[in-house]
C-alpha cells in the first residue's frame, strides 16, 4: 500500500539516507555512468596537463627566467583551474544528464518504484533521496578532477596558498552547483515524460537551448531595445569643439551601459553564460576587469580578491546559478508527488 504521508506522519532521516545511499551505489554500479565519467575526466586530465605546462611557462616568463612576453601580472596557480572549467562547461552537462535522465522513468516501468512505495517510504524521501544520491554522485566526479588538478600541482611541485585553496573550494562548489542543475532538468524530464528516450532528448535539448538559443535571443532582443547609438562626431567639422566631443562621450558611455545591463540581465538565463562568468571572476579575475567592466571590475593589483569581496562582485550569477537547480527540482519534486503510478 502506497504512503502518502497525509495522516500519522513520522519523521525518518534514516529513510531518505536509505533512498539516497541505494541511488548513490546504483550510480557507483552503472556502466553509463562509469564509461561517462571515465570519459569526463580524461578530457578534464589532459586539458589540466596542458594548464600546468601553460602555468609553468607564463611563470617563467614572468621571472624573467625566458625572452619575450611578459604576463601583466603573475600568473596564479588558479589559471590551471582556468582550464578545467572549460571542459566542465562543456562535458559536465552531458555527465550530469547521463546520471538524472532515467531516474524516475526506468524505475516506474521496471515496476521497481511500486515495491519501493510498498515499503514504509513517503514519495518525497523518494524523490529527494534520487536527488541526494544524483548529487553525491556529481560531488564524487567534480571532486576527483579536482584532485587530479592538484595532484599535478603537486607533481610540478607547486604548492597552492590557503587563498587559493579557499578559491578552489568555492570554483568547486560553483562547479558542482552547475552540474546539478543539470542533473534537476534530467530529473524533471525524467518525472514529466513516459520514456527514457524521450527525457534524454529533452534534456538535450535543454543544454542546445541554455548554450545556444538564450545567447542568440539575449542579443537580438538587447538589440531591439537598447536603442540606437549616438551619432558619431565628425571631427573634421568646422564647428567640432571640445564640448561637442565631450557630449558624444557621455551619450555613448550611457548607451554602451545600458546595452551592457541588459545583456547581462538576459544572460542571467543561461547557465553556462552564469558559470563561465563565476568561474572567470575566481580563476582569473584580472580577466574579468577587461572583460566585463560591471559589475566584475576588479583590480589588477589584486589578482585574488577575498571571498567576501568577490560573493559582492558577482551575486548576480550567483542568485542564478542557485535559482535554476531549485526551480527545476521543485518542478520535478511537485510532479513525482502528483504521478499517477498505477
Amino acid at each position: 500500500m502506497e504512503h502518502d504521508g497525509t495522516t500519522d506522519r513520522v519523521s525518518g532521516p534514516h529513510r531518505l539516507l536509505f533512498v539516497a545511499g541505494k541511488e548513490f551505489a546504483d550510480h557507483l554500479s552503472s556502466r553509463r555512468f562509469i564509461l561517462v565519467l571515465i570519459i569526463f575526466l580524461i578530457f578534464c586530465s589532459v586539458s589540466l596537463f596542458e594548464g600546468v605546462e601553460t602555468y609553468s611557462a607564463k611563470l617563467a616568463a614572468y621571472s624573467g627566467a625566458t625572452a619575450g612576453w611578459v604576463p601583466p601580472v603573475k600568473p596564479s596557480i588558479l589559471d590551471v583551474f582556468s582550464t578545467l572549467s572549460s571542459q566542465v562547461r562543456d562535458y559536465g552537462p552531458l555527465l550530469a544528464i547521463a546520471i538524472g535522465f532515467d531516474l524516475v522513468t526506468r524505475e516506474r516501468w521496471s515496476g521497481s518504484l511500486k515495491t519501493l512505495l510498498s515499503r514504509p517510504v513517503f514519495r518525497d524521501e523518494i524523490i529527494t533521496g534520487k536527488a541526494i544520491g544524483g548529487f553525491a554522485a556529481l560531488a564524487l566526479a567534480m571532486s576527483i578532477a579536482v584532485l587530479i588538478a592538484l595532484a599535478l600541482l603537486l607533481l610540478s611541485a607547486i604548492v597552492p596558498s590557503p587563498a587559493e585553496l579557499g578559491a578552489i573550494l568555492v570554483f568547486w562548489f560553483v562547479s558542482l552547483v552547475y552540474l546539478f542543475t543539470f542533473f534537476s532538468v534530467a530529473l524533471f524530464a525524467s518525472s514529466v515524460v513516459a520514456e527514457s528516450g524521450s527525457a534524454l532528448v529533452w534534456s538535450l535539448v535543454a543544454i542546445f537551448v541554455f548554450s545556444s538559443i538564450v545567447p542568440m535571443a539575449g542579443g537580438i532582443l538587447t538589440s531591439a531595445t537598447a536603442g540606437t547609438p549616438p551619432v558619431a562626431v565628425n571631427t573634421s567639422d568646422p564647428h567640432f569643439t571640445e564640448e561637442v566631443w565631450l557630449q558624444y562621450r557621455e551619450e555613448l558611455r550611457s548607451f554602451e551601459e545600458h546595452r551592457s545591463r541588459i545583456a547581462m540581465t538576459v544572460n542571467l538565463l543561461s547557465p553556462q553564460r552564469n558559470y563561465l562568468e563565476l568561474s572567470v571572476a575566481i580563476t582569473s579575475p584580472w580577466v574579468s576587469m577587461w572583460v566585463i567592466p560591471d559589475p566584475f571590475a576588479l583590480r589588477t593589483e589584486v589578482p585574488l580578491p577575498d571571498l567576501p569581496g568577490l560573493i559582492a562582485l558577482v551575486w548576480q550569477p550567483i542568485v542564478a546559478m542557485l535559482a535554476f537547480p531549485a526551480v527545476f527540482f521543485g518542478a520535478a519534486y511537485a510532479r513525482f508527488m502528483r504521478m499517477d503510478l498505477r
